[in-house]
């Protein structure tokens, strides 16, 4: 009987906080919009975190409280984007698939002006004098982008500059926002032809620092039949929207500064 006492009152308590806690579990409850697992079912799964959002969990939930636009999710894929505004209920508009288009042609044909044993990093070395090589705009080679793509889209070549593999590449923007360079941009993957310098020196100082830089000579601007490449602060800059990717430029350019971006590796 002594021992039965004490097992029937243990019995009571807990059937007694049982009840309680279902009671405020039901009470307390905090319903979750059913929508949000399935617009987290539709989106990649890369967490890159580039739409803003903490995860493409974050992301859905942002979406269903309005946060954030879908256009911040550069990955997912047209079917399923299309998807997510059905069940948002909103309209969205083609859009136009993009890849992240490098521009630099120095690397290691670029001099050093010190030697540079710090952290392996580009921003890094970026913050000590500009980095150290003797082209103040051009590639510092330390493969941060690499590290920074979720997707595995970049890799560096042997001239120690960073190639981008398109059919990876999902335009997420990281590899844009962690250049301290600012080398990457985010171009239609339908235009092939792109200059890889951002210098501004001019046609001389050019000359000096890199001997792929674009010196401002204005040959494909003369050649594009098209007006779609003008030389501005002493670098050619191409107008995607008239560009028709003829090659002229690329053919006449003396320094073999404009390129045809590879479409696969």
């Amino acid at each position: 009987m002594e021992i039965l006492l004490p097992v029937i009152i243990l019995s009571l308590l807990g059937a007694i906080f049982g009840v309680g806690l279902a009671v405020a579990s039901k009470k307390f409850e905090v319903k979750v919009d059913s929508r949000i697992e399935k617009i987290h079912g539709l989106l990649p799964g890369a967490n890159c975190g580039a739409c803003g959002g903490a995860g493409c969990f974050g992301f859905a939930e942002s979406l269903i409280e309005g946060k954030l636009p879908l256009e911040a999710c550069r990955v997912t894929s047209d079917y399923n984007r299309r998807a997510i505004a059905q069940i948002l209920g909103i309209k969205i508009e083609n859009t136009v698939r993009k890849t992240a288009l490098f521009h630099c042609n120095g690397g290691t044909k670029v001099k050093n002006k010190f030697i540079y044993e710090g952290i392996q990093d580009c921003i890094a070395a970026n913050s000590l004098m500009g980095g150290p090589k003797v082209c103040r705009f051009g590639c510092i080679g330390l493969g941060t982008c690499v590290r920074v793509c979720p997707f595995g889209a970049i890799s560096m070549s042997k001239e120690a500059l960073p190639v981008v593999n398109p059919q990876k590449c999902k335009a997420c923007n990281k590899c844009v926002a962690a250049c301290p360079k600012k080398l990457f941009f985010l171009i239609p993957v339908i235009h092939t032809v792109y200059v890889a310098c951002v210098s501004h020196d001019t046609g001389k100082d050019t000359k000096e620092a890199c001997p792929s830089g674009c010196i401002g000579c204005k040959l494909c601007e003369k050649t594009c039949k098209f007006d779609a490449i003008h030389v501005e602060e002493n670098k050619a800059v191409i107008s995607y929207h008239k560009c028709t990717s003829c090659k002229e430029c690329v053919r006449v350019c003396p320094r073999k500064t404009i390129r045809v971006r590879e479409e696969s590796r």
